[in-house]
């Protein structure tokens, strides 16, 4: 493709479809088609309903470059999924890996290089050639309720590293990276999903923490860098970094260095549809430099009916906003000469793809991610000395969470953990698997009176980064606090999850942390637990009102 003769070619509707990442339902094969074919939308964010499996991953890709193979300039897409290890596409099926969290406990970016190497290798073999990921986010508040596990760490040291080696790991491997959420999003209460955050630190705690790793995946050479829908006062009190030129344009561009492609993080989240009307938002983020426009598809704030219009409708107030001028031809004509040339030099393609083994979830893979929970999970106390624990003890497993707290997993459209197996069930059926003598009480019959006189008690916790909602958690406090109270020398607490929660209750004193709810992790922590392999990992985060400290 020589760029510039097709951006001299191309037609107003043409630039502009391809400044767009889109989104539609699985079951709205033919709004994508409207969408790609007749709208000449350049790129789709693509989520796990639409790729379930690794074979509807390649019949879908398949299918999407074919509309637009099918246009007159016959524009490969860019095909982009969050695939981040927390969050996931195909998801019964890949090997994603602990999460960025549990690397980071691991305390070594060979593991993010070789995990993020896994995703590449995965997501390529199935035509999605982008991956919206690795999150370098600073997780420095812990009541973040959105970033959490998708960060490697507090420690902005650690988390460049991690970020540096997540992107190269996935350059490498035939996928590009993208660092989000620019400039930070690790020091927010506020899910942007749902409301607008406001981050207040200097602009030299600004470039000293959030934006080191931005620096540093820039540096390793990532392609693409998403934004925040977030108020950084210090860099512009006015405007969240995604409609702000001062921070993309001068931050970013200017003292970042950055010369890839600005994406927006989804339009339709809460942080922008409930404060800025939508075609304002949208030609508000174009003129301050964003060159492709995300709108996900959030089942958390979903409108089947009106979807599709809404994407048209949007498309249509930004060609009319630059055939008044409102948008410069000079800044539409930057945009699309970036999307351009990713796409030529990362050597997209809409020819079909190539019959090959599948190699989603394989062995290799599975082995990769494995070894990766393993040097992750952490004792982070054991005063008891509980550990290692004896195939032939007695053993009371109680589950904290009831049943209907799972159902939430799976609501998101696209986006989120989409694991339909809670961290839970995995754990148990590889502790039972182990163990001669194990009892499991859930969290719906859990009582004093179920609890045996004599024997260790194994308490398990969980959490999960949900866009827009909540996961159950003060059920889980409860009945943790009171394991504490009745039996503290033989309670072991496990968290498959972020060790946040060991705030509330700060005096237990055995505490077993997997940094992540992923299987693997899961797997890993029983192992440990058993004393089939050593404790590695470290925290990655500090725990206000504890000794832990990142």
């Amino acid at each position: 493709m020589n760029i510039q003769s097709t951006l001299q070619s191309m037609t107003i509707q043409e630039k502009v479809g391809q400044m767009f990442m889109l989104a539609f339902a699985a079951d709205q094969r033919d709004a994508a088609r409207i969408l790609m074919a007749e709208h000449l939308v350049g790129a789709a964010y693509i989520g796990d309903e639409n790729v379930p499996t690794a074979g509807a991953a390649i019949e879908l890709t398949n299918t999407l470059q074919s509309y637009a193979r099918g246009t007159r300039l016959g524009i490969p897409l860019l095909l982009g999924a969050d695939q981040e290890g927390t969050w996931s596409v195909m998801t019964a099926e890949s090997a994603m890996g602990p999460g960025n969290m549990a690397l980071g406990a691991t305390g070594d970016p060979q593991y993010a290089y070789d995990m993020y190497s896994v995703i590449a290798e995965e997501m390529s073999s199935v035509g999605l050639n982008t991956v919206l990921g690795p999150a370098c986010d600073c997780n420095s508040n812990p009541y973040n309720s959105i970033i959490g596990m998708r960060s490697f760490g507090e420690d902005p040291g650690r988390v460049a590293a991690m970020t540096a080696a997540a992107a190269r790991g996935l350059q490498d491997n035939g996928a590009l990276a993208t660092l989000k959420h620019f400039p930070g999003h690790g020091d927010t209460q506020v899910d942007s999903h749902r409301g607008l955050p406001t981050v207040n630190r200097s602009r030299d705690e600004l470039f000293r923490i959030d934006l080191r790793p931005f620096a540093e995946g820039v540096k390793a050479g990532a392609k693409i860098v998403m934004t925040a829908h977030i108020i950084f006062t210090a860099l512009d009190p006015e405007m969240p970094a995604t409609l702000s030129p001062v921070i993309l344009g001068d931050v970013l561009r200017g003292e970042l260095g950055f010369e890839g492609l600005i994406v927006s993080d989804s339009m339709n989240m809460g942080s922008m549809k409930r404060n800025y009307d939508p075609a304002d938002a949208a030609i508000g983020a174009f003129k301050a430099g964003v060159d492709l426009m995300m709108l996900a598809e959030e089942h958390y704030d979903h409108d089947a009916e009106s979807y599709l219009q809404n994407q048209r409708s949007l498309i249509s107030a930004v060609i009319h906003a630059v055939e008044d001028g409102t948008i410069s031809s000079t800044r539409v004509d930057d945009a699309v000469e970036r999307v351009l040339r990713l796409k030529r030099e990362a050597g997209f393609s809409v020819e079909p793809a190539p019959e090959r083994p599948v190699i989603v979830g394989q062995e290799r893979h599975r082995a990769v991610e494995l070894e990766a929970a393993r040097a992750a999970v952490a004792v982070l106390r054991d005063r008891n000395e509980l550990l290692p624990l004896s195939a032939s003890a007695a053993i009371t497993l109680v589950n904290t969470t009831r049943r209907s707290a799972y159902t939430v997993l799976t609501r998101t459209r696209g986006i989120g953990p989409n694991q339909a197996t809670p961290a839970f069930d995995v754990f148990a059926d590889a502790l039972r698997a182990r163990c001669d003598n194990l009892t499991i009480i859930g969290a719906e019959d859990y009582a004093e009176s179920a609890l045996p006189a004599e024997g260790l008690i194994i308490a398990v916790s969980e959490n999960y980064t949900l866009p827009g909602m909540d996961f159950e958690a003060a059920l889980q406090v409860k009945i943790m606090r009171e394991l504490n109270r009745l039996a503290p020398d033989r309670l072991l607490a496990v968290a498959l999850r972020d060790p946040y929660q060991l705030a509330e209750y700060a005096d237990i004193d055995a505490f077993v942390c997997s940094f992540s709810f992923r299987p693997c992790a899961a797997l890993a922590a029983v192992e440990l637990l058993l004393g089939e392999i050593e404790p590695r990992g470290r925290t990655p985060v500090s725990v206000p009102g504890t000794e832990l400290e990142a």
